[in-house]
C-alpha cells in the first residue's frame, strides 16, 4: 500500500494560524466566513480492496451550496471527478442536503463536531474539524455490506 499523500496536515497555515489562542473556530458566522474558493485534498482508503485513491481539485463555497471539481487517481488511471451538495444556514448552524434535496447531515457551530448518516444498510460516521476560517478538515468512516472506506479530506483557502 502506498504512503498517504501530504495533505498539508503538518504545516496548517501560518505561525499566526498556529497560535494556541486560534485553534478551532466557531462556524458562526459560516455563510460569511467560509465562503469563498477551496483547494481540496482527499485520500480515500478502501478497507476491503485494500487500494487507495486520491482527488485533488478546487470546492466552490456559498451560502446555498459546495461543489468540488478535480481529478481522482484510482491506481494508474486518472478520471474527472465533482460532488455537489446544496447548504441550508441558519441560526443553528447547516444542513447539508444531497442535490435531490434530501438530507445528508447537520452541523451546530462548534469548531470540533461528529455527524452520522445512515444510507440504507450503511453507515456513514464523520467527523469535522474547523481549524479558522482558512483550513478545515472532514474525516468519514464508512461501513456497509459492500463498503467499508475511510475518507480524509482538507480543505485549505485559495488565496
Amino acid at each position: 500500500m502506498r504512503a498517504p499523500p501530504d495533505l498539508g496536515l503538518d504545516t496548517i497555515g501560518s505561525a499566526s494560524d498556529r497560535d494556541a489562542s486560534k485553534v478551532g473556530v466557531a462556524m458562526d458566522p459560516l455563510a460569511y466566513g467560509f465562503v469563498g474558493s477551496w483547494r481540496v485534498r482527499r485520500a480515500v482508503v478502501d478497507h476491503l480492496n485494500h487500494t487507495q485513491h486520491h482527488f485533488a481539485g478546487v470546492a466552490t463555497l456559498t451560502k446555498t451550496s459546495i461543489v468540488e471539481r478535480g481529478e481522482l487517481q484510482i491506481g494508474t488511471a486518472t478520471v474527472e471527478a465533482n460532488r455537489s451538495y446544496q447548504l441550508a444556514m441558519d441560526d443553528d448552524g447547516i444542513t447539508v442536503l444531497f442535490p435531490t434535496g434530501l438530507e445528508f447531515i447537520k452541523l451546530g457551530l462548534a469548531p470540533n463536531q461528529v455527524a452520522h448518516h445512515h444510507c440504507g444498510s450503511d453507515l456513514y460516521r464523520g467527523k469535522f474539524l474547523f481549524r479558522n476560517t482558512n483550513f478545515w478538515i472532514e474525516f468519514w468512516r464508512v461501513y456497509g455490506p459492500r463498503k467499508r472506506y475511510s475518507s480524509l479530506t482538507a480543505y485549505r483557502r485559495m488565496e
